[in-house]
């Protein structure tokens, strides 16, 4: 048996088999399964017109079936691929893209990136319907990627970072310093506004006096979102519950709270609610934790 012929089957099936294609959906209705399974026995040398036939079917060059490095290999599989990874990306499916990067052996730097991004976009899209459970999964998928290769110091793996301790903080009474310490994440993408918004809710959760004014009036936080839960909790911790009440229902009604500031606003209604003596809906809102709750875990 000719080893170049043997290899070039063996690289067939593998290309086949790793994209989940029976014989059949090879084959088309341009050469038989009995020849197919020939050739990638190696018991059949293909003509140059099926070896390109094959190629188009498999989605690679014809030239990834004469290289002779892994580099060469990886160089071909990209070349065969890199436009439809691109364009994936580009339209936001980013499963179908992490599947198409997954296929090709040896993965570069740019390809690791990509896939990286499409965890971290997949991992925000969970965190906006509340899954957070699902979300780290895409993180540390991110993370594992980034780990190996040069860029694992970039803003992205920063950022992947900053966002894995942000769920394991979403719940938590107090803000850890890994959160709201900048320096811990040099050039992640996370705006500075937030870590000064988290700085401020572990000051207040420590019972250290915040004055909201000089806060306003520094224009280190923009976000109405942030500046109304901080003024909100810095009226509970001076005992005005009553004044804090429409602040939190504004927060409370809108559709542009994120996870980590929606559970605490629904903490801080349950408290003022109870604290009031407003019984009922102190219970409406802690059963509208715990399903915030249910939906983390997803």
């Amino acid at each position: 048996m000719d080893q170049k012929q043997f290899e070039i089957g063996k690289r067939i099936r593998a290309l086949r088999l790793k994209q989940s294609l029976t014989q059949a959906d090879v084959c088309g209705e341009s050469i038989t399964r009995n020849m197919l399974s020939l050739i990638e026995n190696g018991n059949a040398a293909p003509s140059l017109p099926t070896l390109v036939y094959l190629a188009k079917r498999l989605g690679v060059p014809v030239g990834y079936f004469f290289s002779t490095s892994d580099e060469e290999i990886a160089a071909y599989a990209k070349m065969s691929r890199i436009s439809d990874i691109r364009r994936l990306y580009r339209d936001s499916d980013f499963a179908a893209c992490i599947d198409l990067c997954r296929n090709l052996p040896h993965p570069d730097d740019e390809i690791r990136r990509i896939q990286a991004e499409c965890y971290l976009a997949l991992a925000d899209e969970a965190c906006k319907n509340n899954r957070l459970s699902s979300a780290e999964t895409h993180l540390h998928n991110a993370q594992k990627i980034l780990a190996s290769c040069p860029i694992s110091t970039s803003p992205l793996a920063s950022t992947v970072d900053f966002f894995i301790h942000l769920l394991h903080g979403a719940t938590g009474t107090r803000i850890p310093r890994e959160l709201w310490d900048a320096s811990r994440y040099p050039s992640s993408r996370i705006p500075a506004e937030f870590f000064v918004y988290l700085r401020t809710l572990e000051l207040i959760a420590s019972d250290h006096p915040v004055n909201m004014d000089a806060v306003t009036q520094s224009g280190l936080i923009h976000s109405p979102i942030y500046l109304d839960l901080l003024s909100a909790k810095s009226l509970m911790q001076n005992g005005r519950h009553q004044d804090a009440l429409p602040l939190l229902k504004k927060l409370y009604d809108s559709q542009d709270v994120g996870f980590f500031t929606a559970f605490r606003t629904l903490s801080a209604l349950e408290d003022c609610a109870s604290t009031l003596g407003d019984f009922k809906d102190a219970y409406r809102y802690s059963t509208e934790k715990i399903r915030m709750l249910e939906l983390f875990a997803k």
